[in-house]
């Protein structure tokens, strides 16, 4: 049984045990509610890891669940979603394809008194999205942004600027632009690193910077890669590409193989370029470990199940969840209250601390890191 599903396992015997104290959806005096939860697609590692621990949630608690994946096809999902409603769902948790896709559906939803609730990713131009469970994905992007900066040795480790001068060649690369997370990760990465943009201590030899250009489409690796190829004139003429804006995991390596496969680096090579990501996905924890791959945030998604889990709760029992924020998710239609939970950065310095210690993964799994390179 591996680190993760020996931590699982222990949160759900505590669930269970908390549950059988009291009366719950599945005790002999209440009919069994139905919750179902739609998630985006089984290809990003961590989604799997959503629905499961959802899934085991719900039904330690007592609720039939029902778990569908949609593959990243949007026409799939609003399919899944209408047959639950047709089901009978008392709730349903939406990880969503595509955010600006699902209003007609919700609306049926809602008209069914089914309580709705968005999960990461933001639903778009619904009145019926009744509360957002996800991470502050603003400090996601300040995060990725930071590390990039400290990689290239911009910053130093409490964020003050060095006398390294630079100037470092950087690509940007954003996610999917359906996904509204992708937008706000890209904010709030900008934010951080439009100033040494202006200032020409970074500089973009393409030149690609808007999110219309560096969005990509499905978060897929395989059409980053594609991008960079297109972009490696001046690097194949000489120039060094010193770091990249990778928006999630799979894309940073992805890129980290583009630039070992399409510019010689890596190995006796030229340096690989600093990459950040996002989701603490195995084979990104590995190459972090062998001194690759730079940065992952860490996003608790056992925790974020957890959240969600409970603001269901409290909707079918007829109560208002709890919430911490209040202003920051318009989705177009209303401002969504959310619930957001605080992002980790993961680099070779405290990997261990926070993922092999909290108990995410064992370190068997993640191989041996470089000789002096973590604490």
């Amino acid at each position: 049984m591996g680190a993760r599903t020996m931590r699982t396992a222990a949160v759900l015997v505590a669930v269970g045990l908390l549950a059988a104290g009291c009366a719950g959806p599945g005790s002999a005096d209440d009919d069994t509610q139905l919750v179902g939860v739609a998630m985006p697609t089984t290809v990003q590692e961590r989604w799997i890891g959503d629905g499961e621990n959802l899934e085991a949630q719900f039904t330690s608690l007592g609720y039939d669940v029902d778990l569908e994946y949609a593959d990243d096809d949007v026409d799939t999902q609003i399919a899944q979603i209408t047959a639950m409603i047709d089901a009978g769902a008392d709730a349903l948790v939406v990880g969503a394809v595509d955010g600006s896709k699902l209003r007609a559906v919700l609306s049926q939803a809602a008209t069914a008194g089914i309580a709705i609730l968005s999960y990461d990713r933001l639903i778009r131009d619904s009145p019926d999205v009744g509360y957002y469970a996800s991470f502050d994905n603003w400090s996601v992007g300040v995060l990725q942004a930071n590390a990039l900066l400290t990689g290239l040795g911009a910053i130093d480790a409490s964020g003050a600027r060095t006398s390294a001068p630079g100037p470092w060649a950087v690509e940007i690369f954003a996610g999917s632009p359906d996904d509204n997370n992708a937008t706000v990760f890209y904010q709030g990465a900008m934010s951080v690193l439009q100033p040494y943009l202006d200032s020409g201590v970074l500089v973009v030899p393409s030149g690609q910077t808007d999110f219309a250009v560096v969005g990509t489409p499905g978060w897929k690796g395989e059409t980053a890669a594609a991008r960079l190829q297109t972009l490696t004139g001046p690097y194949l003429a000489g120039l060094h590409l010193d770091g990249i804006l990778a928006p999630n995991d799979g894309i940073a390596i992805a890129l980290l193989d583009a630039a070992r496969s399409g510019l010689g680096y890596g190995g006796d090579g030229p340096a690989l370029p600093v990459v950040p990501g996002q989701d603490a996905e195995l084979a990104s924890v590995r190459s972090i470990v062998a001194g690759e791959q730079y940065s992952t945030v860490y996003k608790d998604t056992q925790q974020l199940a957890e959240v969600a889990v409970q603001m269901v709760r409290d909707l079918l029992a007829g109560d208002e969840p709890e919430v911490n924020d209040t202003t920051s998710y318009d989705n177009g239609v209303r401002v969504v209250p959310s619930y957001l939970l605080a992002p980790q950065l993961v680099t070779l310095d405290n990997y261990r601390e926070v993922l092999v210690d909290g108990g995410y993964y064992a370190q068997d799994e993640l191989g041996t890191p470089p000789a002096g390179g973590s604490k």
